[in-house]
C-alpha cells in the first residue's frame, strides 16, 4: 500500500511538474480566479525587457487581434528621424500597424530573437492561447500590454541562424519612462510597469540618475517593478573602513576571463591613494586621488583600465556626496590586489565595492573585507520601487520530450533561489520587498530564437510555444501579474498603496524567518491575500465619500449613486483601450442613470466633480 501511495504520488508530481499550475498553486492565484474572476482586464502592462514576439499566440485574443497597444523597439534604429517619434531614438509600432501586419504575414515589425522578453511577457500577461488547455496562461491573461524593447544579450549563431551582439545604453531608461508616461496617458488606462534589467554596480542607494527618473516616474502616479537582480551566491561585495594614513588590501580573485569590473564608492570629503598590484607581484601606482568633484584621475594600463572620479563626475549621474574608483581588469586571471591608503579621511574613509561579473555562476570573488548582501542592482535601490526576489518551488520540469531536467545546487522547494541577490541598499534601506517564486516557472517560446534552440527549455505539453524562465526575472513578471489583478479591483490605487498591500499579503516560514529581512523582505507573496487586502480598502473615494456603481455586470442601463448631491458632475466612458465612448455633463445629481450602448466588454466609467476630483469605476457590458 504504501509503495501505491508513493508511485501514485510520484505520478501525481510529474504531471504537476508537466504542466503550468504550480507556481499559481503556490501563491493562491487559482483561488483568485474561482473567487474573483479576474483577468486582468482593462489593466495595462509595461514591459522594459528585450522586446517581444507579438505574432506569439500567447499575445493575441480571440478575435485575431494583437493585444498589444504599441511596441517601442529601441534598438532599431530606422525610425528614430519619423515626425511621429519626437523621443529621437528607435521605432515605434502601434496598435494598427501590428494588427495589419498580423493580418497580411507580414516580416515582424519588431522581434525578440534572444527570448527573454517574450517569456518574462508571458508569465505576466500570456493568454495560454498556444495550447488548446490553456494551462501556460499568465498572471493577468486579459491585460492590455506595451512592450519597450531596450536592450540586446550576445548569443552565437545557431542552428543556422545569425548570431547577435549585445547592445545596452542605460541613457534610454529614461526615455524609456518617458515613452511610457505619454502612452500611459494616451490610454488612459491603470497601468503596472516592469523593467526586467539590471546588475550589481553602481552606488545602489537610490541617487543614480536612473533610480532618480525612476522614482519621478513613480511619483507622476506610476507603479514600477525591478527585481533585485541575479548576483547571489557569491562573494561580490567588500566594505569597510580606511583610516587617515592606513593601507589595506582588497584582494580580487579574478577566476574567469574576460573583463572584470571593480566598483568602489566612499565619501567626497575623504581622499584614498590607490595602487593595483598584478597577480605576478608588479605594483602599479600609487595614484593620488582626484582634487575635487569635478576632478578625474584615469589610467590606462593596459589590461587594467582606471577611473578615479570626483562625486560630479562619476559614471551613474549621482547627487550623493560619493565618488567612485571603477577599475576594469580584463587580462590575466589570478590575484590582484587594491591597495588603498588614507591620505585623508575626514568623514571616516567608510567604503562600498562591488565585483561584476561575480555569482553562483562565476567563480570572480573578493578574498578580503568581505561583507554579505549588498548585491542589489542600482535600479531596483530607487526608493519608490517595488523590489521582488526570486525563490524555489520546483525541482525541475518535463521537457517537451517528457525527459526530467533540473537545475542543481541552486537550492531546495521553500529556499531562496541562490543566485537571488540581497539587500540592504549601500545607503541601509530595506530591500528586496517580497519574495515570488520563480524556480521554475513557464512562459512564451517562439521558434527560432536562443531560448527554443535548447530542446530541454522546451515544457512537454507545450506544442514547441512554451518554456522554463528562472531566476529573479520569473519572480518580478509574477509579481507584476498580482498588481495588475489589483489594479482591475481598484484602477485608482496608489503606488505606495500597492506597496503597502504587496508587504502585509506575504507568508512566513521556516525559510524566511523573522521579517522584514534583507533576504526575504517580508516574506512570500500570497496573491489571494493581496487581493482580499485590496477589497478591503473600500470603495474608492470621491474627495472621501463614497459613490456606487450598479448593476454590474448590465444590459445597458446603470446607476451611479453619488450618496449626496454634487454641483458641475461629469461622466465619460472609456473602453479599455483609453478611448472616449460618451460624455455627460449635469449641473447637479446625486443619482445618475445612463445607458451603455456598445459591444459587450469591460468599460471603465469616470465621475468628476468641479471641487471634489474625480472617481474611476469598472462596469462589465453583457
Amino acid at each position: 500500500m504504501k509503495n501505491t501511495i508513493k508511485i501514485l504520488f510520484f505520478l501525481f508530481s510529474m504531471q504537476l511538474l508537466a504542466q503550468g499550475p504550480v507556481i499559481r498553486a503556490e501563491v493562491n492565484l487559482d483561488d483568485v480566479y474561482t473567487q474573483y474572476g479576474l483577468s486582468g482586464e482593462g489593466v495595462l502592462i509595461v514591459m522594459i525587457d528585450r522586446g517581444i514576439d507579438y505574432t506569439h499566440p500567447d499575445f493575441i485574443d480571440e478575435n485575431g487581434n494583437t493585444r498589444l497597444a504599441y511596441i517601442y523597439d529601441m534598438v532599431d534604429p530606422t525610425g528614430a528621424n519619423d515626425p511621429n517619434n519626437p523621443y529621437g531614438v528607435g521605432t515605434i509600432h502601434d496598435h494598427e500597424a501590428l494588427n495589419t501586419a498580423l493580418a497580411n504575414n507580414d516580416p515582424p515589425l519588431s522581434t525578440d530573437r534572444f527570448g527573454h522578453g517574450t517569456a518574462t511577457t508571458g508569465i505576466i500577461c500570456g493568454n495560454g492561447s498556444g495550447t488548446t488547455d490553456g494551462q501556460f496562461h499568465g498572471v493577468a491573461p486579459k491585460a492590455t500590454i506595451i512592450s519597450i524593447k531596450i536592450t540586446h544579450d550576445y548569443f552565437p549563431p545557431f542552428n543556422g541562424q545569425p548570431g547577435q551582439d549585445a547592445f545596452f545604453d542605460p541613457s534610454y531608461i529614461a526615455i524609456a519612462l518617458q515613452f511610457a508616461s505619454d502612452k500611459i496617458a494616451e490610454l488612459g488606462l491603470p497601468s503596472i510597469t516592469l523593467m526586467n534589467i539590471g546588475s550589481i554596480g553602481g552606488p545602489t542607494d537610490g541617487t543614480s540618475m536612473y533610480s532618480r527618473a525612476i522614482d519621478q516616474y513613480v511619483q507622476s502616479g506610476h507603479t514600477f517593478v525591478c527585481g533585485i537582480g541575479d548576483d547571489g551566491g557569491r562573494e561580490n561585495h567588500a566594505s569597510g573602513t580606511v583610516s587617515q594614513g592606513q593601507t589595506i588590501d582588497l584582494l580580487v580573485d579574478k577566476a574567469n576571463s574576460g573583463n572584470l569590473r571593480f566598483d568602489l564608492w566612499y565619501s567626497e570629503s575623504d581622499r584614498f591613494t590607490v595602487s593595483i598590484e598584478r597577480p605576478n607581484g608588479i605594483v602599479e601606482g600609487p595614484f593620488t586621488a582626484p582634487n575635487g568633484p569635478n576632478d578625474s584621475v584615469d589610467e590606462n594600463l593596459g589590461d587594467i583600465f582606471m577611473a578615479h572620479r570626483g562625486k560630479n563626475v562619476e559614471f551613474w549621474g549621482s547627487d550623493a556626496e560619493r565618488r567612485e574608483l571603477l577599475i576594469d581588469f580584463s587580462g590575466t586571471t589570478g590575484t590582484y590586489k587594491v591597495r588603498l591608503q588614507g591620505a585623508s579621511t575626514p568623514n571616516g574613509g567608510e567604503f562600498h565595492s562591488t565585483l561584476n561579473p561575480s555569482n553562483f555562476t562565476s567563480n570572480n570573488k573578493f578574498l578580503s573585507y568581505v561583507v554579505p548582501g549588498y548585491s542589489i542592482n542600482d535600479y531596483a535601490s530607487a526608493a519608490l520601487n517595488i523590489v521582488p526576489t526570486d525563490y524555489v518551488i520546483s525541482e525541475g520540469w518535463y521537457d517537451i520530450n517528457g525527459n526530467f531536467q533540473q537545475f542543481t545546487g541552486q537550492g531546495d522547494p521553500g529556499e531562496l533561489w541562490i543566485g537571488a541577490s540581497k539587500g540592504p541598499t549601500q545607503d541601509e534601506r530595506l530591500a528586496p520587498d517580497i519574495a515570488a517564486p520563480g524556480e521554475i516557472a513557464f512562459g512564451a517560446y517562439s521558434p527560432n530564437t536562443w531560448y527554443s534552440h535548447y530542446v530541454t527549455s522546451l515544457v512537454q505539453g507545450g506544442n514547441g510555444l512554451y518554456g522554463i524562465q528562472n531566476a529573479v526575472s520569473a519572480a518580478s513578471p509574477l509579481v507584476t501579474g498580482i498588481i495588475a489583478l489589483m489594479l482591475e479591483v481598484k484602477p485608482n490605487l496608489t503606488p505606495s498603496q500597492i506597496k503597502n498591500i504587496l508587504r502585509n499579503s506575504c507568508n512566513q516560514d521556516a525559510f524566511t524567518g523573522s521579517v522584514p529581512n534583507n533576504t526575504w523582505g517580508y516574506g512570500k507573496i500570497n496573491a489571494l491575500l493581496a487581493i482580499q487586502n485590496t477589497i478591503s480598502l473600500g470603495t474608492d473615494p470621491l474627495k472621501g465619500k463614497s459613490i456606487v456603481l450598479y448593476p454590474s455586470p448590465t444590459n445597458g442601463w446603470f446607476t451611479i449613486d453619488l450618496g449626496k448631491e454634487y454641483s458641475d458632475v461629469s461622466v465619460k466612458i472609456y473602453n479599455i483601450m483609453g478611448q472616449l465612448i460618451s460624455s455627460e455633463k449635469y449641473n447637479s445629481a446625486k443619482m445618475i442613470q445612463q445607458e451603455i450602448n456598445v459591444s459587450t466588454g469591460m468599460y471603465f466609467v469616470k465621475v468628476s466633480t468641479a471641487k471634489e476630483g474625480s472617481n474611476t469605476l469598472r462596469i462589465i457590458k453583457q
